[in-house]
This record gives structure tokens, C-alpha cells and sequence, in this order.
């Protein structure tokens, strides 16, 4: 079997859990190497695009970018489907999830308008958003993103999702998502799924 390593943050709710969640799910063993951004300007000269996450295979092989990572360890578990109609749903909810994480770093900005731009993210910008998942997975009508099995969506979505339940974003209720049951639901279901409890139970394993 190849040899994996995960490199990211160690942060709850970045980019690099969804990429735990999916080897997890599959069974996947791997290293979790979690750096700081310190350690990250030490080395980002020597990855791809100079950013995190990576998948490190065969401890040669260097593959940048969420999705694409994602869609690769789906392809080798299951978790992302032949069905190209059923592919196209995952992609849209991949690409939903990077939506939410673009609104991330306008709390993080340090400019005049910035107290502006902050309170229309939050009055604004993030409702519309919560508010087009919610219809989305309201039309569905599954326990996941697509159907009764998880899938790369799922892990996507609670990923970005954990990110505005920690409290890192000042001024955002962490009790956004309760707002909306649908997307409530969708994060209760996956955080409750036996395979991820077992992880967190697990006093050997760090935190998804």
C-alpha cells in the first residue's frame, strides 16, 4: 500500500481537515503532520504552489490543493462517484465550500473600512450563503450531501462549517448553523458518524 502524509495546520475547521476526514473514512492510515506558519515559511520554497495543504505519496510525490486531493482519495475510497451526474453535485459543493472559506479573511483584515467590511460579511455575505446551502440541501432531501453514504461533499462542508462553530471569526454567533436545520442536520449527522467518534474517542489520535 502507498505510504501517505498529510501536511496542514493544526487548527480546527482549515482546509487540511476535510482531507483527515476522508482518509479517515476510507481507512486510509497516514502521517498527520501538523505545522505551524512558522514552520511553513521554512519550507513553502520547497512546495508546489507554496501553500498547504499537501499529500505527500511514497514519501516523493508532492500534491497540492484541497480538491484535488480530495478528489483523489474519493476516487480511491468511494467517496466521489464514477456517475457523472453525481460527480457534477460533488464539485458544486466542493466549490460551495471554497465560498465559505473566501469569506475568512475579510475578518482578518487591518485597513480603515475594514469594521465596514466585517459587519456586512457578517449582517450580509454569510447569511445569503448559509441561506443558499440551506435551500440546496433542503432540495435534496438525503442525510448527506449525496444520498445516505458520505462523500467528498460531506467532509468539505463540515470542515468549512467547524471553522465558523470555533469561535475564530469575532463577531459571528458560533450558533450560526442552528439557525438553519438542514445545514444543522448535515453537521450532526456527519460529527456523530461512528467512524469519526471512534477517531475523536481515540486518547492516540488528535482531533479531526
Amino acid at each position: 500500500m502507498p505510504s501517505y502524509k498529510l501536511t496542514y495546520f493544526g487548527f480546527q475547521g482549515g482546509r487540511g481537515d476535510s482531507i483527515r476526514l476522508a482518509l479517515h473514512h476510507g481507512g486510509i492510515p497516514f502521517t498527520d503532520e501538523r505545522i505551524t506558519h512558522e514552520q511553513l515559511g521554512k519550507i513553502k520554497d520547497s512546495l508546489p504552489f507554496g501553500q498547504v495543504p499537501v499529500l505527500t505519496i511514497n514519501d516523493k510525490t508532492v500534491v497540492p490543493q484541497e480538491g484535488a486531493i480530495l478528489r483523489y482519495i474519493g476516487r480511491l475510497t468511494g467517496a466521489y462517484p464514477d456517475d457523472k451526474d453525481k460527480a457534477l453535485n460533488q464539485d458544486v459543493l466542493l466549490g460551495f465550500g471554497d465560498d465559505l472559506y473566501a469569506v475568512v479573511p475579510l475578518f482578518f483584515q487591518d485597513h480603515p473600512g475594514k469594521d465596514v467590511v466585517k459587519k456586512t460579511t457578517i449582517e450580509e455575505r454569510i447569511p445569503k450563503l448559509f441561506d443558499c446551502l440551506e435551500k440546496h440541501l433542503a432540495s435534496r432531501g438525503t442525510t448527506y450531501c449525496d444520498g445516505n453514504d458520505l462523500s467528498v461533499a460531506d467532509f468539505k462542508l463540515f470542515a468549512a462549517l467547524t471553522l465558523f462553530k470555533t469561535g475564530m471569526l469575532q463577531g459571528l454567533s458560533t450558533e450560526i448553523i442552528d439557525n438553519y436545520p438542514h445545514i444543522a442536520k448535515l453537521y450532526q449527522a456527519i460529527e456523530k458518524h461512528e467512524k469519526f467518534l471512534m477517531n475523536n474517542n481515540n486518547k492516540n489520535a488528535p482531533p479531526i
